[in-house]
């Protein structure tokens, strides 16, 4: 299965509540109890997007974070690959950076190599297609609790009609 982590549910998060919030500076505490993320972890991950040029941080007693970009502009593999590093369907699909040669050490003899090199390309092109905008119009996936993790927004779930 795969699986983004917690970290990653936590920045979409983030960055859904900036987008939808009126004053132009949120903190980060704000952003926390609001939806119910741990401080400390929103922090680090605001931190990094900040890094990446997709949250603006303020400083001072005023400060706090706000969209760098419009949320039409922040893609899904922007945000993924900011927390999560480089997307990997499969060894085989990533190539490392440095030499440019394939990580798996199977390359020469897979027989399944081109097919999931396919599949891995189509999986990045549509999440470098799918905007966080796309997620704010979905009303399937706005501000509904998640009891399996106390209460806060999980962009994770199927609509009902696709379970």
């Amino acid at each position: 299965m795969l699986a983004l982590t917690k970290k990653t549910d936590y920045a979409l998060i983030a960055v859904s509540h900036l987008a939808k919030r009126a004053e132009p500076v949120v903190s980060a505490r704000e952003i926390a109890l609001a939806c119910g993320v741990p401080q400390p972890i929103l922090t680090n991950i605001l931190k990094t997007l900040a890094g990446a040029g997709i949250v603006a941080s303020t400083r001072g007693s005023a400060g706090g974070y706000s969209l760098a970009r419009p949320v039409e502009t922040i893609s899904l593999h922007d945000l993924i690959t900011t927390i999560e590093g480089p997307f990997q369907f499969v060894q085989c699909a990533a190539r490392d950076t440095d030499s440019g040669r394939n990580a798996c050490g199977l390359e020469s003899s897979c027989p399944i190599r081109s097919p999931v090199s396919r599949v891995y390309g189509r999986m990045k092109e549509f999440l470098e297609n799918v905007t966080v905008a796309e997620l704010l119009d979905d009303p399937s996936v706005r501000d509904e609790p998640n009891a399996e993790d106390g209460g806060s927004v999980s962009f994770r779930g199927a609509r009902p009609d696709q379970e």
